[in-house]
């Protein structure tokens, strides 16, 4: 009888072992659902944990009325894929930016798309930055028809944005890139009563520029994941372009503490940086910073960020017989915390 060494016997066991193994595969499913609001929704549900976020600068708003829509891991081909975030004009005055989110149910990630609305639901928890630190927004407000930037947070470069407030919210933590939540190692925030009461409100779906944004970026080799960390390609534009040839796209990563703050504020702390006395003027001061002085209207006399929202949304082709929705009611927002003052360039 022949003798084993214990080398060759472990090396015996370890080759039968590996060969009882199989690996799991990734499994992937979506459903196409409609809401009783009327908004078809594409559900993806993978094993595959979303990667982490990328840390990039914000793209300059191109205009007055534009608001943020933070960039995103979507599933697709077999792997994740990285939708940069854009500014796009909302569907009409008023109506805020809920941003989806990815999270843990039932042992596998669902991914819950975002939505328009009066008000900012639940995202997860998830930091996306730029106003989006986990619960609420503080990027700006809507009053008088037009949108309130706050530039502690905003690229704004535009001379013609006039509407501008600074907030300061930086807190002094680290930055948690985590893109989902719930599982392991996701963030455990829970929605709070607002964010509850926003999903009962009227939704409106992500728009046309939206879903071209989503489906160039699955559709793009340079878009998808690495685990190297290398890429992707494209991290945010300031328009929706073909195949992301925007000029004011970015495509480098920025350090680690380029967004603050860089956790997710609790509902206290997003509750008291809203919560500020003081009265919102119609018309801030122009905007000197990185321009000259700024047109305050258009010629015509109309706000320019209600007059830049029709001015785009009648170059839409409307469907015959539909009519254009009525702009949604206003809702109270919450007045910042400080107001800058500066001086007309004469």
């Amino acid at each position: 009888m022949k003798h084993l060494t214990p080398l060759a016997l472990a090396a015996g066991l370890l080759a039968l072992t590996l060969a009882g193994c199989v690996v799991a595969p990734a499994t992937t499913s979506t459903t196409v659902t409609k809401t009783e609001s009327g908004i078809t929704t594409t559900t993806v549900t993978t094993t595959v944990a979303p990667p982490p976020l990328p840390v990039y600068e914000q793209p300059a708003v191109p205009g007055p009325g534009y608001l943020w829509t933070p960039g995103y891991w979507a599933w697709g081909d077999a792997a994740y894929y990285w939708v940069p975030g854009v500014w796009v004009l909302p569907p009409r005055v008023g109506l805020l930016w809920t941003p989806g989110w990815w999270g843990w149910s039932g042992g596998s990630y669902r991914w819950h798309l975002g939505y328009w609305g009066p008000t900012i639901g639940f995202y997860g928890g998830i930091n996306y930055g730029f106003g989006y630190f986990g619960t609420g927004y503080v990027g700006g407000y809507w009053h008088g028809g037009e949108f309130h930037y706050n530039r502690s947070v905003n690229n704004i470069r535009d001379k013609r944005i006039t509407n501008v407030y600074v907030q300061n919210i930086t807190r002094n933590t680290t930055i948690n890139r985590v893109s989902y939540n719930g599982g392991s190692g996701g963030t455990t925030v829970q929605p709070t009563t607002t964010e509850k009461a926003a999903l009962q409100q009227p939704h409106v779906a992500p728009t046309t520029e939206q879903m071209r944004q989503h489906a160039m970026a699955v559709g793009e080799h340079g878009q998808r994941y690495r685990p190297s960390g290398d890429g992707p390609a494209v991290y945010g534009s300031s328009r929706v372009s073909e195949r992301f040839n925007d000029p004011g796209a970015v495509r480098a990563p920025a350090p680690d503490h380029a967004q603050t703050p860089l956790l997710p504020m609790t509902g206290q702390e997003a509750a008291a940086a809203h919560a500020a006395p003081g009265r919102v003027e119609e018309r801030a001061a122009p905007e000197e910073r990185r321009g000259g002085p700024a047109e305050r209207e258009s010629a015509q006399g109309v706000p320019a960020g209600r007059e830049q929202i029709r001015r785009e949304q009648a170059q839409r082709r409307q469907p015959p017989g539909t009519q254009r929705a009525r702009p949604a009611r206003q809702a109270q927002h919450p007045r910042p915390a400080h107001r800058e003052r500066e001086h007309e360039e004469r």
